[in-house]
């Protein structure tokens, strides 16, 4: 599988436990981002996954590129834009190793990745390579109206030529202007996905729905031909559009929930797009989740990579 992973990587401040008192802890610094983390994953199973964003032209977009390479990921799709620099955030975790952050990306070179024309029809052509594109709620929302406008343009072209599109639905409430506004991006989107991988946490805070079935039925009207709705430890609910089954998650001792949707994202299109059903691939993508969940930070060390052999 070749897949294009469209999105946005930030500078990554961690200080750990949650502190009254910021300036006391001191500050690991990395990097991170949803679709970025799916990219490094899909990398490691052996997909050719390539990172499809804009950095600066600075110290730390060089530092981050060459992670990412590192990791095996293709960035010959990464633009350099000198005008702009990298998004920060500051992340930190609670005693159930729940996430909480604070962003600086107003600016940020990933904003601008679709704002002509012209970057639109060339990173069209430079898509048409691939088998999929993959993106998330969050890539449609860090750019603006007529940037999204661009995307959902490009990726329909792109399906229109045998491309799968694969949409995460990543619902983070303060990138939103309004609720409305996230209401309409995400129909879209799932209105021309081939695989949808919605959070029934996410979709709850964005529709009001807590029933899963509710929630498959809503994304399946909007257009979406294949759907994994991820329930946190419960498992995940497949549904094809024939049959729909719970295919029970993992129980494990939580250190921190980051890029837990993101691995099980990559896990399940790697061996999905092998072949594998539904079902299948979604045990594969529990076991790299909950592999994922029991470590600090978005990305594993490549020798705590869990083993499928046995499934």
């Amino acid at each position: 599988m070749k897949i294009a992973a469209i999105g946005e990587c930030m500078l990554e401040m961690s200080s750990g436990s949650l502190a009254p008192d910021l300036a006391k802890v001191p500050a690991l610094i990395g990097y991170g981002g949803d679709t970025l983390n799916t990219a490094v994953y899909l990398a490691r199973l052996g997909s050719k996954s390539s990172f499809v964003t804009a950095m600066g032209n600075d110290n730390a977009s060089d530092w981050m590129i060459a992670q990412w390479e590192k990791n095996g990921v293709d960035t010959s799709l990464v633009k350099i834009d000198s005008t702009k620099r990298p998004g920060v955030y500051h992340i930190s975790n609670d005693e159930s190793g729940e996430r909480h952050f604070i962003y600086w990306r107003n600016d940020a070179a990933a904003k601008y990745i679709l704002d002509s024309d012209a970057k639109q029809q060339r990173l069209t052509s430079q898509l048409s390579d691939f088998d999929f594109i993959y993106l998330s709620g969050i890539s449609l929302a860090v750019i603006d109206a007529a940037s999204q406008d661009r995307l959902f343009a490009m990726l329909q072209e792109l399906q229109i030529n045998g491309k799968k599109i694969v949409f995460d639905g990543n619902y983070r409430p303060v990138l939103w202007e309004s609720t409305d506004l996230a209401q309409k991006a995400f129909s879209r989107a799932y209105a021309i996905s081939d695989i949808a991988l919605p959070t029934i946490d996410d979709e709850s805070m964005l529709y009001g729905e807590a029933d899963k079935d509710a929630v498959i039925d809503r994304i399946r009207q909007c257009g979406a031909r294949e759907i994994v709705l991820k329930m946190g430890a419960e498992g995940c609910c497949v549904d094809d559009g024939i049959t729909r089954a719970m295919v029970i998650g993992r129980r494990v001792e939580v250190v921190d929930t980051t890029s837990a949707g993101d691995s099980f994202n990559a896990a399940f299109l790697h061996y999905r797009s092998q072949g594998e059903s539904q079902e299948s691939a979604a045990k594969k993508g529990h076991i790299l989740a909950s592999t994922v969940i029991q470590h600090k930070g978005a990305i594993i060390a490549e020798s705590d990579m869990p083993s499928f052999q046995s499934i």
